[in-house]
């Protein structure tokens, strides 16, 4: 059942449902008082929560431009006092999941608590109050620390770019887990991966400082990987990270794996990538916008089967 709401509700509030989607609904709901009330409970637990907008925005019909037709729900299941009292406490604990899981795969929990963060599928331009500007990646999060010795961006999760306002008393710091990146009036975007951080600098230089002490510097037109300890050598085919920036991912002979990972924040649900076909090399460009397009040029150019169980749930292999 949990699945079932969870799939009608994001189908509903993906922008493609059909009229003949809705009608299913529909039918579905009329169909079992269960349904209509797990319907009923989650809708309700949405609605009073951070993710209202992501509520029953249906209650008549379609807008397909006839008359929309009110549905009379079926009258309620005669549930003994004991019985009904556990089915709701039960209810109430599964439908606040339910709400957090769907919440979650349009906006993620952790943003509530960020100073900017962005949405699934969703990429944003912050001006900051010196002039300097953030575009973060979609499932992005940031925390800002300006003082009147320095001005700092804490990636907390996914990839930032920063255009630095000059101010000479002022260093610009974006801090990741593993070091930080210093620049004085220069364009340059960040990324934070799993046990690394990657930089790729668009104009003038930037210099980076590991945790534990290492120093680097990374010149306009490379990109370099650091993790706590060292970074290395900058390199041009690097600045292919930043691809995202104008909505696409650039594989130039990359892991599958790698390419699925930018994919995964511009889709709600699981992508699910095998460990043999995560290793495949990849090149071409993909959109982030449309992730059903790129995985499907990616099936039509590798020998990999992309499996859609639902919508919400990919599972990506090896052809046989």
């Amino acid at each position: 059942m949990a699945d079932q709401v969870i799939n009608w509700l994001l189908l509903l509030r993906s922008g493609k449902a059909t009229a003949q989607d809705y009608n299913d609904f529909l039918a579905w709901r009329a169909a079992d008082p269960v349904h209509e009330n797990a319907w009923q409970q989650l809708t309700g637990t949405l609605a009073g929560s951070t993710f209202g907008r992501l509520g029953d925005a249906y209650p008549a019909g379609y807008a397909t431009g006839e008359a929309a037709q009110p549905l009379i729900p079926p009258p309620p299941a005669i549930v003994p006092p004991r019985r009904r009292f556990l089915a709701g406490s039960l209810a109430l604990v599964g439908t606040s999941a339910f709400a957090a899981y769907v919440g979650n795969a349009f906006y993620p929990l952790n943003n509530v608590a960020a100073d900017a963060a962005t949405a699934t599928g969703e990429r944003r331009r912050y001006l900051l109050s010196d002039g300097s500007q953030l575009l973060l990646d979609a499932r992005s999060r940031v925390n800002l620390d300006f003082t009147p010795a320095y001005r700092q961006v804490r990636l907390l999760d996914g990839a930032v770019t920063v255009s630095v306002a000059p101010d000479a008393r002022r260093p610009f710091l974006v801090q990741t887990a593993q070091g930080t990146v210093r620049a004085l009036g220069t364009r340059y975007m960040v990324r934070q991966q799993a046990q690394r951080t990657v930089v790729a600098v668009h104009e003038h230089e930037v210099e980076v400082e590991t945790m534990s002490g290492a120093h680097g510097t990374i010149r306009a037109g490379t990109g370099a990987r650091f993790d706590n300890a060292r970074m290395d050598t900058p390199r041009a085919e690097l600045m292919a990270e930043a691809a995202w920036e104008s909505g696409w991912v650039d594989a130039r002979g990359r892991p599958l794996a790698e390419v699925i990972a930018a994919l995964r924040p511009y889709r709600s649900g699981s992508l699910r990538v095998s460990m043999a076909a995560g290793g495949l090399p990849v090149s071409g460009h993909f959109p982030l916008d449309d992730t059903d397009a790129a995985l499907d040029s990616l099936q039509e150019q590798m020998p990999i089967h992309v499996r859609r169980f639902t919508p919400w749930f990919v599972s990506i292999s090896v052809a046989t």
